[in-house]
């Protein structure tokens, strides 16, 4: 039986609209992914504004927090990290080491982390920071760090309004370990 050479025309004919309506949509979701990954996020909170009320979850035991208990009556400190970040695997031990000093000069150190909480336990399981871990969702981490940063942190001063954010190991992390005490510490 040979096959009908009209019904042949009609399905190359069918692919050939349906390969061109694919590549048609490709380009297409190309052209719109180029033009959000060239569009501009902030960093972070702008410096001088307020820091946005958040809501967080502490890793130890689950209990939700808001951003005013969090950063208390005195200036704080936020830090993301991300269990998949090498660079923030290679800060923890100084961020362990800073956090005493860092309560001693009136500074709240809180870790803000993404993740499953075991794999974040895991992680944090060698440092003395666990108590410090919380997690925010994804609508309080577009607000406070739309790029995802990490190891990234933001300064808050008593008054809860942004001070200084970036990467850590920048000017202003560097001044504010000398400022605590954190002078010539380990590389890493």
């Amino acid at each position: 039986m040979t096959p009908d050479p009209t019904l042949l025309a009609a399905l190359v004919a069918a692919l050939a609209v349906l390969l061109a309506f694919n590549l048609f949509l490709s380009l297409r979701l190309t052209r719109i992914v180029n033009a959000l990954a060239r569009a501009q996020l902030p960093d972070t909170v702008p410096i001088g504004a307020p820091l946005p009320a958040f809501h967080a979850r502490r890793l130890v035991d689950g209990r939700r927090i808001d951003s005013d208990a969090l950063l208390g009556d005195g200036a704080a400190v936020l830090v993301f990290v991300s269990p998949g970040c090498k660079a923030c695997l290679a800060r923890q031990p100084a961020l362990d080491r800073m956090w005493p000093l860092m309560e001693a000069a009136g500074v709240a150190l809180w870790v803000v982390a993404q993740g499953r909480p075991q794999r974040l336990r895991d992680y944090f399981a060698s440092t003395r920071l666990l108590p410090r871990v919380v997690r925010v969702g994804d609508r309080d981490l577009r607000r406070l760090n739309p790029k995802h940063a990490a190891p990234f942190y933001i300064f808050v001063g008593a008054d809860g309004v942004v001070q200084a954010s970036d990467q850590i190991g920048d000017d202003n992390w560097l001044s504010f370990r000398e400022q605590i005490g954190d002078i010539d510490p380990p590389v890493g």
